[in-house]
């Protein structure tokens, strides 16, 4: 909204405002002295600056505007939707998180991680203008998601273990991913995201 309107103020002050509730999140996170309790209590006051900061644009209910308008009103609903049912500052009091591959880390507040596991194997497309079609692009996505997630699985990630981890799954027939469901009492998917995004290509 800022780029698209650069000398709307509201926006400006709008972005600047939400970036700064960001980073006390952020470092109410990292701050070791909190307790339990401390940290809830911080998420509230927090809870209450975004109430601040979007209440005079949601209590006014807005119509569906047109162009950034309708953006920041929709930002704005987004904002307090999740406020209000406590999912927008969960990294805050969330435990630390182990992966399968032992290595524990905070519950990220952003999706950036995502982003950059997934930027090389998008980069990798472009300059190399590889998968021309749905048959390549599936292939593509298949291998790169087995991949990045043995990643998170194995210790030590190098050839020769997701190989032997890769022989291992032929010879018992269930991969660490099925493993990892069973530990946590999860049903498989009914279906693949895969072939809702990229169909098996038919003929």
């Amino acid at each position: 909204m800022t780029l698209l309107e650069p000398a709307n103020t509201e926006y400006r002050d709008f972005a600047d405002r939400l970036l700064e509730i960001y980073r006390a999140a952020c470092k109410a996170q990292r701050d070791r002295r909190l307790s339990d309790a401390g940290r809830v209590r911080k998420v509230a006051a927090l809870d209450d600056e975004i109430l601040e900061l979007c209440g005079s644009v949601w209590f006014a209910e807005l119509p569906p505007l047109k162009g950034p308008a309708d953006d920041y009103r929709l930002l704005v609903n987004e904002l307090m939707r999740l406020m209000l049912a406590e999912q927008l500052f969960t990294f805050v009091t969330a435990a630390a998180v182990a992966a399968p591959n032992g290595n524990t880390a905070a519950v990220s507040g952003t999706n950036n991680e995502a982003e950059r596991t997934l930027r090389s194997a998008a980069e990798a497309r472009k300059t190399g203008r590889t998968s021309k079609t749905a048959r390549g692009a599936r292939r593509r996505a298949v291998i790169v998601s087995v991949l990045e997630s043995l990643r998170q699985h194995l210790a030590t990630f190098t050839l020769s273990t997701v190989i032997d981890e890769i022989r291992r799954w032929s010879d018992t027939g269930q991969s660490c991913f099925t493993k990892l469901l069973n530990k946590l009492n999860l049903p498989p998917p009914d279906a693949s995201l895969l072939d809702y995004l990229l169909p098996e290509p038919s003929g």
